[in-house]
């Protein structure tokens, strides 16, 4: 289904199969399983599940930005921007790692507040029940809404980065990070921000899901699935509306069952 369509409409269905059919167990994602163990708040699965995350896939690193990353970091991981590079000149600033407490402490970037020990120490809180079910009030439209807001500011505040360009490694699964007032991340940092903002809407965690899957360029990519009654659609860093998973020209490989620590194959 188009953009334009959806715009339009408002109310866009998902196709032939709405629901991702799920295969058989499989271990979760290397760069998710170390996100649940530093952050079981951010990944989204309960405490006493960790335990089975010990089994984790070798899917290659989910590092997809959709084109050639544009900024560069020095060694101590501050930007540099092109112009600043072209004269030999190096920014060093302080560098820290953006943990919101609650969807308050979100400003978009340029305008980030600084980070205290006492932040990053607190978990952000989950949403009430009334909220919650203020969500499953709402209308189809109303829901489908939401989700593009979500996706459209996500993918407008946050700068592409890769990991290795992040944190000198190949995968490494966090919410955006805050370098020189600006937040940066790869697929899957996006994605965890949106979970993160949709919660703090009174999205049930119930409804959402990481997902793995392979873009038409080869590069293995994480987004974020939102369960409606439609189907499952997809909140993607590399498209600005919220789409049924069918309707991407992706080779799916993985899923995680939503609010647990499993991950299956995509039948």
């Amino acid at each position: 289904m188009s953009a334009i369509a959806m715009m339009a409409g408002g109310s866009a269905q998902a196709g032939s199969m709405p629901f991702m059919p799920r295969g058989e167990g499989v271990g979760a994602p290397m760069g998710f399983a170390d996100l649940c163990h530093r952050d079981a708040s951010a990944c989204g699965v309960p405490g006493n599940q960790l335990a089975l995350l010990g089994g984790v896939s070798g899917l290659a690193p989910t590092s997809s930005v959709g084109a050639v990353s544009q900024h560069q970091f020095d060694a101590t991981g501050s930007a540099v921007s092109p112009d600043d590079n072209a004269f030999g000149l190096i920014m060093v600033e302080t560098v820290e790692a953006w943990k919101p407490a609650a969807v308050e402490d979100f400003v978009p970037a340029g305008q980030a507040r600084p980070v205290t020990a006492a932040v990053i120490a607190t978990p952000a809180p989950a949403p009430s029940e009334p909220m919650t079910l203020a969500w499953t009030t709402r209308t189809d439209r109303e829901q489908m809404k939401l989700l593009n807001q979500v996706n459209q500011l996500v993918n407008r505040t946050v700068k592409k980065a890769t990991d290795q360009d992040l944190y000198g490694q190949a995968e490494y699964w966090s919410l955006p990070r805050l370098v020189n007032g600006k937040l940066y991340g790869d697929c899957e940092d996006y994605a965890l921000e949106k979970r993160r903002q949709l919660i703090a809407a009174g999205v049930p965690e119930a409804a959402l899901s990481m997902a793995v899957a392979f873009t038409a360029r080869g590069e293995s990519h994480a987004v974020l699935m939102v369960s409606l009654q439609s189907g499952d659609w997809v909140l993607d860093n590399l498209t600005p509306w919220a789409t049924p998973w069918e309707d991407l020209n992706y080779h799916w490989v993985e899923r995680q069952i939503p609010g647990t620590a499993l991950w299956t194959t995509v039948a």
